[in-house]
């Protein structure tokens, strides 16, 4: 009885979205339609994520791997079951009893049951990003390892490269400051990765009244969000009860959890990184050429603040904030003038200080003078000739 009971709240929790949630709004496609970004739909290995004009996830199909949450650059997607909090608590937990950390993917764990107290389980080593790895080695871990001994036999291998990428760029990125490289792929759990303590209720089997209990607190989230939308297949659409149209430009902006814990773990510590530029796609540079019109569309698009417009005293000033830009390259996309160059190389104690540096400075006077006007821009637009 109670087997069958645990298989039923199984079954639940594969229905709630395989784990991923999505937030349209911070979508970049949403944000402007001439986003270039397809990240999570071309690493997405089910061809569950399309994002033609917006961000839609065919749950369905979606095996809850994770690999778009790890490559999002705006945090249109997040992952949940576990959550980055619930990563970070097991991470402590195990560096706390073994000073090391392993992940797993299920697949493994249901091939190897009596290794499940011994790695932290997550439904595909895609979802060991580089925050959540850079986490454990500052927290204490002397190895960490990312399982990937199932990989071969899985139909979701081509993620291998992408997991190994993420690995490498959190090696590079902590030699930055003289810490050994302990992040690795592996074949099996390290012997010195000591079991977690077995609670009483994992030893026992669910009971009935914990089965209940859980059931009752998750029956609304189920019956009234799951359901509705697989019957009417209206999933990952949240009813909008604001009814007046908002521009997308004019959406918050949003610094997603992957850089603000990169920032943050960094930040404390006391040492300063190695004085050379350190490239990957985590943070970028950018360049305004002099062609710039300080129009501001770049500013107003950036989805993360980390560009800023300011006009004072006549004077027009564009700045970067590099902790804050996540090589989205919606700037780049949107920009009238072809005027921006973003680069993947940034200097990390530059970073860190997040003091924005002035990328552009002009006076109204040029900006006057470089504004198309009107009448000229739709005549090029159209390709007709104005006539007053």
């Amino acid at each position: 009885m109670l087997s069958k009971l645990e298989q039923f709240t199984e079954a639940c929790a594969k229905l709630d979205k395989r784990g991923i949630v999505m937030h349209e709004k911070r979508c970049l496609r949403k944000r402007h339609l001439h986003s270039s970004c397809l990240r999570c739909s071309s690493v997405c290995p089910s061809g569950a994520i399309t994002c033609s004009e917006g961000l839609a996830l065919l749950a369905e199909k979606c095996s809850g791997c994770g690999a778009c949450t790890s490559v999002c650059p705006s945090g249109a997607l997040s992952a949940k079951l576990p959550s980055n909090k619930e990563l970070r608590s097991l991470i402590a937990l195990h560096v706390e009893r073994s000073g090391a950390v392993a992940f797993a993917c299920e697949a493994y764990l249901k091939a190897h049951p009596a290794e499940r107290q011994r790695a932290i389980a997550v439904q595909c080593i895609a979802r060991c990003e580089e925050s959540i790895l850079v986490d454990a080695v500052l927290r204490g871990a002397t190895s960490v390892s990312i399982l990937n001994a199932s990989c071969v036999d899985c139909l979701q291998n081509k993620l291998c490269f992408l997991v190994q990428t993420m690995a490498d760029t959190a090696n590079r990125l902590l030699e930055c400051w003289k810490y050994p490289v302990v992040i690795a792929l592996t074949q099996k759990i390290p012997e010195k990765i000591k079991p977690l303590p077995i609670m009483e209720s994992e030893a026992t089997g669910m009971s009935r009244r914990a089965f209940l209990t859980a059931f009752k607190r998750k029956s609304e989230s189920l019956f009234t969000q799951v359901l509705p939308e697989i019957i009417l297949g209206t999933a990952d659409k949240q009813p909008d009860t604001n009814t007046e149209l908002m521009n997308p430009m004019e959406e918050s902006k949003y610094l997603p959890d992957k850089w603000c814990s990169l920032v943050n773990s960094l930040k404390k510590l006391k040492t300063t990184a190695i004085s050379t530029g350190f490239h990957s796609s985590l943070w970028g540079d950018i360049h305004i050429a002099d062609s710039c019109n300080g129009c501001g569309a770049c500013a107003e698009a950036c989805p993360t603040a980390a560009i800023v417009i300011r006009n004072q005293d006549n004077l027009c000033s564009i700045s970067l904030d590099t902790s804050r830009c996540t090589q989205c390259g919606l700037c780049k996309d949107i920009c009238c003038c072809e005027s921006i160059k973003i680069i993947s190389t940034v200097d990390l104690d530059a970073m860190l200080a997040q003091t924005p540096r002035v990328l552009s400075e002009k006076r109204q006077e040029e900006i006057d003078h470089l504004l198309e006007p009107l009448e000229q821009r739709m005549a090029r637009l159209l390709g007709c000739v104005v006539k007053n």
